[in-house]
Order: structure tokens, then C-alpha cells, then sequence
């Protein structure tokens, strides 16, 4: 074949899978997108509303806004004292203050109850006037998780500036179920390291390189690349990926990357990327960790 021919074809090529990968991001992506965005922004109140992440380290744990308290809460609204933890050995109790209208999320006022805590370690929402709170547990370790619904947090956030939508990003990859899923100890914000738990990779290939990602229960995945720290988030950007119930393809679009808990706020518990997850490019799609 002569070499012009070779160039035309090539050339021809690389024309329709650029014409290809653009009218990936069409109308129709673009509602999608919006759509998804602004459910994320909804969910994200979450972490802004926290005000408070406190370890309990011992027996008996009072807060409020008072400085004798064991966890001191600076918000003038507040009674002095809220109530007390009590953080023993074979479970977890919260008592009232004096005079201290407690509730739960069925709007029951309550005075002591004991908190059971779930698989995860966590037990349900207590509520008294702005503030809501539970206890969570973090590597064996338990902690008082607090939240205002008026935090002034939620107000100044402006939210994330994003990449442009990107169609280089948006790959077909190919998904392997381990046969059993693996544990594995990961960097984590609060307890320093933590155990996760991987069901499978996904495997695709950019500029003609294979690649690999470790996958989480639901297609959770943790990404670390060449923005990493520096246009993205220190601690990585995060995932879900909709995987098939066999081993089989899946689409990766990594437009959808999102900033961490940690990105947020400073009372948050999160994983970091583990060194298989860390990408030698860089992936100029999704959340940057720039604010508007």
C-alpha cells in the first residue's frame, strides 16, 4: 500500500472516532448530566450542615455549648448542656439534659435511650431544635457525628468548578468480578488507615494503554491522577460505576468524577484512593477543587 493511502486511511480514522466521541455529549447527555449534578448538589447539604465530629473516648461524653463539656458546640442557639453519651463497652446510651427537648426522627421525645448501632457501626438520629447527631464507628473506634441545618457553611458554598464535559473521557472498559472479594487496609481521614473491601476491577484502555481500577460494593471507585493535589482534590475524586451482574463491559465516564466528603468539610471520614487506583495521566474530566 502506498504511503499516502496508509496516511489517508489513517487520517479517516482518527476523523470518525473523534466525530464518534463528540456526539457522545449530545442533548440529551447534557439534560442528563444537569440533572445528575443537581441531585448531587442535594445530597451534598449533607456535609455542609456538619459541625462536629467528636471521639468517644471516654465513659461519659456531655456537649453543648458550655466550655465544661466534654465536646464543646459554638452555637449561641444552644442550651448549655444537650445530654450526655454514655460509651460502654457492650453498647451506647444518650441521656438528656434537664429541661432539654430531645426527639427522634418519628418526632418521640425522649429522655435516655439506648443507641443500637447498625452492621455499620452507626446508630440513628437524635434531634433537638437545629442540631441532629448519631454516633458512628470508624475502625473500632467510636465517634459523635453533629450536624446544624443552619450552618453558615451551606450558605458560602458556592460549589465546584468542573472540566469542561469531556468525550476522550467517556470509555468502555471491561468489568471482572474477583472471585472473592478482597480486603484491603486504605489511608482514611479521622483513623488514619482503614479496611475496604473490593469486589472486582475494571479494565480499559486511553491512547492505546491498559488500565486498571479496583471497584468497591455498588461500583464504588476511589481515582487518584496526574490533577491529583493540584488542579483536583489531594485525596482523590470518587465514582459509582453501574456494573453488569456478570463479568462484562461497562462505561466509565469519568465526566462524573466528584470530590470526596473531605473536600467539603473537615468532620468527615473519608477513604483514599489505594495505590493500584492511581492513574499515571491526567483526567481532564469532572470536579475540580477549585470553588466558584
Amino acid at each position: 500500500m502506498k504511503p499516502y493511502v496508509l496516511l489517508l486511511l489513517t487520517l479517516v480514522f482518527f476523523a470518525c472516532k473523534t466525530e464518534k466521541q463528540a456526539s457522545i455529549i449530545d442533548d440529551a447527555y447534557k439534560i442528563e448530566f444537569k440533572d445528575y449534578k443537581a441531585a448531587s448538589a442535594e445530597n451534598r447539604i449533607n456535609y455542609l450542615q456538619l459541625t462536629g465530629l467528636f471521639k468517644l473516648d471516654s465513659l461519659e461524653n456531655t456537649f453543648g455549648k458550655a466550655p465544661e463539656n466534654n465536646f464543646v458546640l459554638n452555637i449561641d442557639a444552644l442550651p448549655s448542656q444537650i445530654g450526655t453519651i454514655s460509651n460502654l463497652k457492650d453498647g451506647v446510651t444518650f441521656s438528656s439534659a434537664e429541661k432539654v427537648i430531645i426527639k427522634t426522627d418519628t418526632d418521640s421525645i425522649i429522655t435516655q435511650m439506648d443507641l443500637a448501632l447498625n452492621t455499620y457501626g452507626s446508630s440513628i438520629k437524635l434531634y433537638h431544635e437545629q442540631l441532629n447527631w448519631q454516633v458512628i464507628t470508624r475502625s473500632g473506634q467510636r465517634y459523635l457525628r453533629v450536624w446544624d441545618i443552619v450552618n453558615t457553611a451551606v450558605a458560602a458554598f458556592n460549589g465546584f468548578e468542573l472540566y469542561d464535559l469531556n468525550p476522550e473521557f467517556i470509555l468502555e472498559g471491561q468489568f471482572t468480578y474477583y472471585e472473592q472479594a478482597k480486603s484491603e487496609i486504605v489511608k482514611a481521614e479521622v483513623d488514619g488507615k482503614r479496611r475496604t473491601k473490593f469486589i472486582g476491577k475494571v479494565t480499559f484502555e486511553i491512547e492505546g494503554k491498559s488500565h486498571s481500577l479496583d471497584v468497591g460494593e455498588g461500583g464504588f471507585t476511589m481515582v487518584s491522577d496526574d490533577t491529583t493535589a493540584d488542579d483536583t482534590y489531594g485525596g482523590g475524586r470518587y465514582i459509582y460505576l453501574d456494573l453488569p451482574d456478570n463479568d462484562g463491559p461497562v462505561t466509565i465516564d469519568f465526566n462524573r468524577l466528584y470530590n470526596p466528603p473531605c473536600a467539603f468539610s473537615e468532620f468527615t471520614t473519608c477513604l483514599y484512593p489505594p495505590r493500584q487506583n492511581v492513574l499515571p495521566f491526567k483526567i481532564l474530566a469532572g470536579e475540580k477543587i477549585i470553588r466558584l
